[in-house]
């Protein structure tokens, strides 16, 4: 997997990859996720919930993005441009998507964040290393 997560010099997250058919993913994380520690919760948890069974699938749309998310994978699709989607097995999508929370909670709000998730929702966060 090669692809990382950054700030920008404006302190927006952006993400470099060498391997293009990464691209989608970071363009997802970055455009449709973006800085909101919830949304980036609320995805790990579909992830783990779906990989342990919990859950069999999750839809998201954004801004730009619609995901289908199922034990198989994730199918990315672009609202605005056909030719922007991928497929990506589950266990790498939890992979990035882990990295792309560690970006994130480098920020001290993840705390509150962590928190607040868990109370709105009744339960512990599923991701193990919050």
């Amino acid at each position: 997997m090669s692809i990382e997560f950054h700030w920008s010099q404006e302190r927006i997250a952006e993400y470099h990859s060498t391997d293009r058919r990464l691209a989608c993913i970071g363009m997802w994380l970055t455009g449709d996720i973006q800085v909101v520690h919830e949304l980036c919760l609320d995805l790990l948890a579909d992830l783990e919930d779906i990989a342990a069974g919990r859950k069999e699938t999750e839809s998201w749309e954004g801004n730009a993005w619609a995901a289908e998310l199922s034990a198989e994978g994730v199918d990315l699709q672009n609202l605005w441009r056909d030719v922007l989607n991928a497929h990506y097995p589950l266990a790498e999508t939890r992979r990035v998507v882990a990295q792309y929370w560690r970006l994130l909670a480098e920020d001290p709000d993840r705390t509150r964040a962590v928190a607040e998730w868990e109370r709105e929702n009744g339960r512990q966060h599923p991701y193990p290393a919050l």
